[in-house]
């Protein structure tokens, strides 16, 4: 797991997910916006790139 998308109860007029990077196992609560497909986001702990792509699969499973 890389990416973990949490999404706000239907309930509410501000409904919406958030997404965060799972580091090194661990999650960092710092809320991650989706990144432009020429920028990836780049964490710079574990190097790894996190594409625009990414983002959609993971909001798609919940995580990724």
């Amino acid at each position: 797991m890389v990416l973990v998308y949490e999404h706000d109860p239907l309930d509410t007029e501000d409904a919406r997910g958030r997404f965060y990077h799972v580091c090194q196992g661990r999650v960092l609560r710092n809320e991650l916006t989706v990144p432009s497909p020429e920028t990836p986001f780049e964490c710079p702990d574990c190097g790894i790139d996190l594409e625009t792509e990414d983002f959609w699969v993971a909001r798609q499973r919940g995580s990724v």
